[in-house]
């Protein structure tokens, strides 16, 4: 059946319904409630076998920018009647027709001419992106140079572009927006630069801010009170990598936040540091925070809490659940914020002995101390003593996207195992706020951490894991583990759960047990979470390709460092 020329709008009612449009992924998880559950079932348990490339896309040469080798492509596809939209390496953002599953033909291609020196130098871990969002008519794309982007989805033509992050203080995009009706909500990266971070809506109709809403709180706000030393406030941190999740329903939406910098000497900023480390649920229209839950008060761990939350539908109401970085998951009442559980799902924690059940604080926070110790010699002393800590300082889980699946009831997690240590050290110049980056210079001068001395000996070496999850109880179902973390999760109704990995790796488990039922070696290293679409009825199976092998995965396997960037996408099939 042919598709017409041109696409339906994405209404509101659309993306509220967006669990109803199988073949269709219109947001970057899918659906509002941040589950990344297919309802496809064509590819099962009993076929996944067979699964093949059905076809590849290139997208770019897998060109450098100052000291990036290459992008990352870290988003996810979206996919519309046949037609796949991508933000690809360098914020450059393509629609593909993919409807005859041979192979994917451009129709046209929007490159923003991102400033490639500036982004390398003034961006912390990568020249990465995590996807792009529809509204009516228009693709809605952030840029890592800081600018959103309304762009036509028929013809590729630019309707407006705006600079919304502040390059001077070194504030970037790597998030996917989440359109609510007629706004667009977002947030800067930046943390390891001392910006103050916040969320902002941005009213499409204008392209003009309709609310931003600062994540450190100023002078005369609450939580200003937990900025103990003058000025820190000002160079918080607290800044948005990941796209949040919103409930229809009770008109909120719920976004994590980044860690407060410095990152781990923690002398320098005194007090619990709100609203950094923390989940906050806003109205969407006015930015109003409605309630907020910090995970780890004073952070001297780097314990961004920057991750998606999913929402899930009971019958006593909706659940808030997120894996977080420092450990353990956490379920909460979505509509007030109050705690119904916090259970550890890494092997190995030894920062806290436990999570308090009613107030969800670590049981050894003191309300008292400025400063939090935690648990002893996880919290180091500055230039004389690491601190040494598990879990491993890139969590837990991170940005890379969980998912639940309405079949299994199971929230499926890829997450760190293992412990860091790192040394704080006092910024020797931590106002950094503007002018020219030199990378190499300025994350010495406001990071406020070194590695560990030699010698220094961990608990456990890093490793990664996949982990299955009953989010209404916090209990562990099954849990397999790798030579490093992957990339994020995708449910579906067959019974599998999909992940990729930096060593080119594509995965497929049983969604119960997480036996290994696929696997298949793509040849070049993966960045993005799988995502699942149909086109007549066909089911199929896309990841992008656009990062670098871990060094973990590089030690286990030395092939890998061969391999070369790709800028490109697989899309996987049976026949």
């Amino acid at each position: 059946m042919a598709a017409p020329v041109f696409a339906a709008e994405v209404t509101q009612e659309r993306l509220e319904n967006a669990d109803k449009e199988t073949g269709n992924w219109l947001m970057v998880h899918r659906t509002y409630d941040a589950h990344r559950f297919s309802p496809l079932d064509e590819i099962n348990k009993d076929n996944v076998a067979k699964l093949k490339i059905a076809f590849t896309t290139q997208f770019d040469q897998a060109t450098a920018g100052g000291r990036y080798a290459s992008a990352r492509n870290e988003g996810t596809p979206l996919v519309e009647d046949g037609f796949m939209y991508v933000q690809a390496g360098w914020s450059r953002i393509y629609k593909v027709d993919v409807r005859d599953g041979r192979f994917g033909k451009i129709v046209w291609k929007v490159d923003p001419e991102v400033d490639r020196q500036w982004i390398s130098d003034a961006t912390c871990c990568g020249a990465e992106n995590r996807g792009i969002a529809f509204w009516k008519n228009d693709v809605i794309a952030l840029t890592l140079d800081g600018r959103v982007m309304s762009i036509n989805k028929d013809t590729g033509e630019v309707n407006w572009e705006t600079q919304q992050a502040d390059k001077a203080r070194a504030e970037s995009f790597t998030v996917a927006p989440l359109v609510i009706g007629d706004v667009a909500i977002y947030g800067p990266a930046g943390g390891e630069y001392g910006i103050r971070g916040w969320l902002e809506g941005i009213d499409l109709n204008t392209g003009k801010s309709k609310w931003r809403t600062h994540l450190i709180p100023g002078p005369g706000e609450p939580g200003f009170e937990t900025w103990v030393r003058e000025d820190t406030w000002k160079t918080g941190g607290a800044s948005i990598w990941q796209t949040g999740s919103y409930d229809p329903e009770s008109g909120l939406t719920f976004w994590g936040t980044g860690n407060p910098a410095p990152q781990i000497d923690a002398e320098y900023r005194p007090g619990d540091n709100l609203y950094a480390s923390s989940l906050v649920a806003l109205n969407p229209e006015t930015g109003e925070m409605k309630w907020h839950f910090q995970f780890t008060p004073n952070d001297p761990y780097d314990y961004d809490e920057i991750g998606e939350t999913q929402l899930i539908k009971t019958d006593d109401g909706t659940v808030a659940w997120r894996a977080a970085r420092n450990g353990f998951s956490y379920a909460f009442n979505s509509g007030n914020g109050s705690l119904i559980h916090a259970t550890q799902y890494v092997d190995d924690v030894n920062w806290t002995t436990g999570i308090d059940q009613k107030t969800g604080l670590p049981l050894n926070y003191d309300p008292e101390a400025d400063l939090q110790k935690y648990a002893e010699g996880t919290v180091g002393v500055r230039d004389k003593v690491p601190g040494i800590y598990c879990p491993t300082l890139g969590g837990g889980k991170n940005w890379q996207p969980a998912s639940y699946s309405s079949t299994s009831k199971l929230a499926y997690v890829t997450s760190n195992e293992g412990c860091s240590a790192y040394l704080p050290t006092a910024a020797p110049n931590p106002t950094i706020t503007g002018g020219d980056y030199n990378v190499a210079t300025a994350q010495q001068e406001w990071n406020g951490r070194l590695p560990a001395p030699e010698g220094t000996v961990l608990p456990k070496p890093g490793t990664g894991s996949v982990v299955a999850i009953n989010p209404l109880t916090g209990e562990v179902k099954s849990k397999v583990h790798l030579p490093a973390r992957g990339n994020g999760m995708l449910a579906t109704a067959g019974g599998l759960v999909f992940m990729s990995d930096r060593a080119g790796w594509m995965y497929a488990y049983d969604d119960e047990t997480l036996e290994l039922l696929w696997s298949f070696n793509v040849g070049t290293s993966l960045g993005s979470p799988p995502m699942s679409y149909a086109v007549d009825g066909k089911q199929y199976i896309a990841v992008l390709a656009g990062a670098a092998p871990s060094t973990a995965q590089i030690e286990q396997e030395p092939a890998l460092k061969y391999f070369t960037p790709s800028d490109s996408l697989f899309v996987f099939s049976i026949d």
